[in-house]
């Protein structure tokens, strides 16, 4: 998945090309997915479903749509949280596919995640990210949580961490120039799904990038 600061930096820039009425809902949204903790009625955070006789997994976003497809129209929360799935998406199609990214060898977890806190300096600063996000007003209340649980005040102790530079050192998969190339290609494919939400028209297929469950 995409890290934090990766979501942060394409919803931002999204809202500087598309008009949204609270951004910081907007943000939220975008990085809450990744504090789910327990799931309720459509299993975890990132609604992952198997697909093709359980051939494939994907993101469920027929699933989101269906649940929240009015509420994505009028609050910026939902549309944020579904486009954290649409960026998760691709990130995996980037990364796997076109970096050929294999997880599989011990240690490479642990260096791209290294590889996260030594660009994270770097997007912040190209991107003009702000560590100010606040929990909405009544969040436990909102319909969100029929997906699952989320630690809200882990999520903000996380992202105060992600803020927090590191040393630089030298990179081992995930590039600043790959974070530029997935961030570039992340926010046109949203600002065009957004498009396509407010038309209502279909968006993103779930089939089309699903992936080898053993992968």
């Amino acid at each position: 998945m995409a890290s934090s600061i990766v979501h942060l930096a394409v919803t931002s820039e999204l809202a500087k090309r598309i008009s949204f009425t609270d951004v910081n809902r907007l943000l939220f949204g975008a990085v809450v997915v990744d504090a789910g903790v327990g799931g309720n009625q459509t299993g975890d955070s990132h609604l992952k479903v198997n697909v093709m006789d359980d051939k494939k997994r994907t993101y469920d976003f027929d699933r989101f749509r269906e649940m929240f497809g009015k509420r994505m129209l009028s609050d910026d929360l939902y549309m944020g949280y579904y486009l954290h799935l649409v960026q998760d998406s691709l990130y995996r199609h980037f990364v796997y596919d076109i970096h050929h990214w294999n997880p599989t060898i011990p240690g490479n977890v642990e260096r791209l995640h290294k590889d996260y806190q030594i660009v994270n300096k770097y997007i912040i600063g190209k991107y003009g990210l702000k560590n100010d996000l606040v929990v909405p007003e009544g969040f436990d209340g909102e319909d969100l949580n029929r997906i699952c649980s989320f630690d809200t005040a882990g999520l903000l102790k996380n992202l105060e961490e992600f803020f927090r530079p590191v040393e630089d050192e030298p990179i081992f998969f995930f590039t600043k120039e790959m974070t530029d190339e997935f961030i570039d290609e992340a926010l046109e494919f949203c600002v065009d799904e957004v498009s396509k939400i407010r038309r209502g028209e279909a968006g993103i297929d779930k089939l089309k990038y699903a992936w080898d469950r053993h992968v």
